[in-house]
This record gives structure tokens, C-alpha cells and sequence, in this order.
């Protein structure tokens, strides 16, 4: 989701000076701004958004008295949040229409778009996807498949089913998703362990 979002904007902007050795991202979104203006289908998007529309709600009193935040012509905060109908128009009343800071939708995807950077990226990065992601949106516009040929770092393991971030057993069990991310950061470390012990001058004898 967004926070998969987040980690691969961070991976481009902070290059080879990443303090990371290596990151995965389960059932990312890619292009976020053609995520928003694709929409999902309705019976994911009506309670994802009210679901986010009471988080902000619980937040009023603490979030209301920032000079950034959305107001109602009448003074009282959240009030665009509020009549949000989608969440594109939520996406754009928290970040695209605050009072000391706004702008368009063009130049805020400019600056948030989370592969933006990505040639820059210097970390490998794992994908974990499913064919049938309702939320992400179909393989062939919502995955960014020549990036994963041309790059060295970014890593895509597709699999015909999965949900978003389910990757559900046969019968009772965990979600393997998870079990598939810590075997691949088992790996890399084996790797660069490997790496390192190469390259490491031979000793005296």
C-alpha cells in the first residue's frame, strides 16, 4: 500500500548512500497517481475511504490548529475531508489544498510519484505481487514490468493469486507473503556476508 509507496520513493532519493542493505515491499502501488485517478472498485473504495475519513475524524482536536490543514469556508478543519467522495478528492484535500501550502495535483505527483527516482536506486528491492490484486489494479497498467528487466535492483515475484497483502495457505495457516520476504532477507544477508569475506585482503601468514 502507501507505505510500500514510501520505502521505494526512499530507496531513489537516498541512492547508493542507503543505510539499508536490502528492503521488500508487499503489494506495492507503483504509479500512484494513475492508481488514484483509475479508482478502485467500489466495494474496496467506499470502506477503505470511511475508514480513513474516522481516523482523521479522531485527529481533529490535535491535527485542527496547524496553519496546513484544510479548512471549511467557515473556519472548521477537515471540513473538504469530510465531503471527500472518493479518495482521490481525500488524496487532494489533505495535500494538494492546505492553507500555507497549496498546489496542484500535477506538481504534487511531481514530487510523490513513489518510483520517481528510481533509476537512482542502489539497494535491492524486492516486489511481492499477485496477478489478481483488486486494490493495485490489473498486471499490464499497474505494474511497471520494464523496470524489473532494465534494473538490477528491483526484484518482482508475481504470483497468479494472492489478494493485496494476503498471499493466503491452502486451509488454516499464516499468509506465506511473509515467510517468502524474511527468506529472501536470509538470502541477501548469506550474499553480502559472502561479499564481504571476498573481498576482504588475504591475512599474512
Amino acid at each position: 500500500g502507501s507505505g510500500a509507496g514510501l520505502l521505494l520513493a526512499s530507496r531513489g532519493e537516498s541512492g547508493s548512500s542507503s543505510r539499508l542493505a536490502a528492503a521488500a515491499c508487499i503489494s506495492p502501488v507503483f504509479r500512484g497517481r494513475d492508481w488514484f485517478e483509475a479508482g478502485m472498485p467500489w466495494l474496496y473504495e467506499w470502506p477503505l475511504l470511511l475508514h480513513l475519513k474516522r481516523g482523521l475524524s479522531r485527529s481533529v482536536g490535535s491535527l485542527g490548529a496547524g496553519e496546513g490543514v484544510p479548512r471549511e469556508p467557515g473556519g472548521q478543519p477537515w471540513g473538504d475531508l469530510r465531503g471527500s467522495r472518493s479518495l482521490r478528492e481525500l488524496e487532494e484535500a489533505l495535500f494538494c489544498r492546505t492553507k500555507s501550502h497549496p498546489t496542484s495535483w500535477e506538481a504534487y505527483w511531481e514530487r510523490n510519484e513513489p518510483l520517481r527516482d528510481a533509476d537512482e536506486a542502489a539497494v535491492p528491492v524486492l516486489c511481492l505481487c499477485s496477478a489478481d490484486d483488486p486494490v493495485r489494479g490489473p498486471p499490464a497498467r499497474s505494474l511497471p514490468l520494464e523496470l524489473f528487466r532494465s534494473s538490477p535492483y528491483f526484484f518482482l515475484l508475481l504470483t497468479p493469486h494472492g489478494g493485496h497483502c494476503g498471499f493466503p495457505r491452502r486451509g488454516p495457516g499464516r499468509c506465506w507473503g511473509h515467510e517468502a520476504v524474511l527468506e529472501y532477507f536470509k538470502a541477501m544477508a548469506e550474499f553480502l556476508r559472502a561479499e564481504e569475506r571476498r573481498k576482504r585482503p588475504p591475512r599474512p601468514r
